[in-house]
């Protein structure tokens, strides 16, 4: 992705042998930032949370992963992070419609509401949870 690496916490390979396409997953030191290569070229900032919703979402799409190696230490913070909206119980095991992973967001939003949701990594299925 880039030649300096003093930004990047962990990097991720994924290869897919059909047609042998690579996307290189990075997580940054700011420990938010996430930058994928190759695949949607996708840039999202939601930390290691949104990194295992991508790797679920390209191993459902035939990847697999080649390698995956820490490069620096996460930046320091100043005050602990807790987990605010840890998952909650009941993820469903596929997705109703098209029966790939469901990944949970507990800040999805599309044009008319925001909140946590279980969503589909293929169909883009959703459902939205209530309190």
């Amino acid at each position: 992705m880039t030649q300096n690496d003093d930004h990047v916490q962990h990097a991720w390979l994924l290869t897919r042998e059909s047609d042998a396409d690579e996307v290189t997953i990075e997580l940054w030191t700011d420990d938010e930032t996430v930058r994928v290569d190759g695949g949607d070229h996708e840039a999202v900032d939601g930390g290691r949370r949104h990194v295992d919703q991508i790797l679920a979402k390209y191993t459902a799409a035939g990847y697999r992963i080649a390698m995956d190696y820490p490069v620096n230490d996460p930046e320091p913070r100043e005050e602990p992070v807790e987990d605010d909206d840890p998952e909650p119980d009941g993820r469903p095991e596929k997705c109703p419609e098209c029966g790939d992973p469901v990944v949970y967001d507990p800040r999805y939003s599309d044009d008319f509401r925001e909140g946590a949701a279980w969503l589909c990594t293929g169909c883009k299925w959703g459902q939205w949870l209530t309190a």
